[in-house]
């Protein structure tokens, strides 16, 4: 039985086609490359660890103990990620920066909270693993940075360090929360009466706290218990011989992506300009490319014009209550037709069932089938022999 973390559904949600090649197809990912942020991150976690740790056997280190904690982790991590190369570092940023942020952090964070007396800690960096269903079979794993206990309420902390307030509806830290309240209901529900999650801005110096309620619990269950029902389908259909049941989904993750080079959207940026012979002569693939966009805006600008030129002519045709236009070379015949259109549905069926002739009008439309297809609605497996199933492309062009 798989059990599932909240940053691999927020992959799956992302990108259907990388949760495939990291949890399905479990492909290598290119070697991971750490980055300041994640030193940062790392480190002022770790350091507030320490210090909760200390805290829960009564005993309170000083502000200056916890920085110095902070600046040895943050260069052990530092030395472990450049040991073969250096890091990659974002605009104008120096790496003192990034340790100067993690000082103040420590420190504005001890000052605010201190001197830690009236605090219970149930738990540090507490990896807990429950169930979505009653069933037992949807499990969910996840680490919880700290748990406190405030008279008859538990309190889950998580620790931000990131340099951009989020707005406070957002919804990715909501949900991660929350879902980690499920967990702690089934770990520790008989202690408690009342559950909050808060989060500390560290940059900001703020936080955000909000109740979990029953409410909530049950939608944000909901949520990712379907979302791993689908999973488990497509996964289903993918070792059926299924190899497109989990599509890519372009976004502004892809540059980011560690599979790029493999993904059906990307992965021809590695290949070479081949040369393809058809009906318009030997051409290589990135100038058939080029043409194809050209030709494809001259039509939609042809498009644009011509139902402009036609506005004018039905004008002129009107005004002089003609039916035929002659140019210099070429003539245009006109007609008028009414178009109807439909105010009430429902009358208009009931009418049309009283003239006896409702299946002549009836059609059902392929393009809807599709899009309810499409979005889940419909199994095409269910409607058998009914349909046909006919692969066809479409091509947009764009600016490379």
């Amino acid at each position: 039985m798989s059990v599932y973390s909240f940053s691999q559904l927020q992959v799956f949600h992302q990108c259907a086609r990388k949760y495939q090649y990291k949890y399905v197809d479990k492909i290598k990912e290119t070697e991971f490359e750490s980055s300041p942020d994640l030193i940062l991150g790392h480190s002022v976690h770790k350091a507030l660890e320490n210090l909760y740790n200390q805290i829960n056997v009564f005993i309170t280190p000083t502000s200056e103990a916890v920085v110095a904690d902070f600046q040895k982790i943050w260069t052990e991590e530092l030395a472990e990620a450049t040991k073969e190369k250096p890091l990659q570092m974002k605009g104008n940023n120096t790496l003192e920066d990034y340790q100067r942020r993690g000082e103040q952090y420590i420190k504005s964070y001890y000052s605010k909270h201190q001197p830690f007396q009236n605090i219970k800690i149930i738990a540090t960096e507490n990896m807990m693993t429950f169930d979505l269903d009653e069933k037992g079979e949807k499990k969910f794993r996840g680490v919880v940075d700290r748990i406190d206990k405030e008279g008859d309420t538990f309190v889950i902390n998580d620790y931000k360090t990131n340099k951009n307030l989020p707005p406070e509806d957002k919804q990715e830290y909501i949900e991660q929360l929350t879902l980690y309240g499920l967990g702690i209901h089934q770990n520790y529900g008989k202690y408690f009466k009342h559950l909050k999650a808060r989060l500390h801005y560290l940059h900001f110096d703020l936080e955000d706290e909000w109740e979990i309620t029953q409410e909530r619990l049950d939608w944000v269950t909901q949520k990712y218990g379907q979302m791993i029902s689908e999973i488990e389908d497509k996964r289903f259909h993918y070792n059926m011989g299924d190899s497109k049941v989990f599509p890519p989904q372009e976004n502004s993750y892809c540059k980011y992506c560690e599979y790029m080079s493999i993904c059906p959207l990307w992965a021809h940026l590695k290949f070479d300009d081949e040369v393809v012979a058809g009906e318009l002569g030997e051409k290589t693939i990135k100038g058939l490319v080029d043409e194809y966009v050209q030709f494809a805006k001259q039509e939609s600008e042809a498009k644009g014009q011509k139902e402009s030129l036609k506005e004018i002519l039905v004008d002129y045709l009107e005004k002089k209550w003609l039916l035929k236009l002659f140019g210099n070379t070429a003539k245009i015949s006109a007609s008028q037709t009414e178009n109807l259109s439909i105010k009430d549905k429902d009358t208009l069926f009931a009418k049309l069932q009283e003239l006896g002739i409702v299946n002549d009008v009836l059609e059902i439309d392929r393009f809807k089938l599709q899009k309810l297809v499409k979005d889940g609605k419909i199994d095409p497996n269910k409607l058998g022999s009914t349909i046909e199933k006919k692969s066809s492309w479409t091509l947009r062009g764009s600016k490379n």
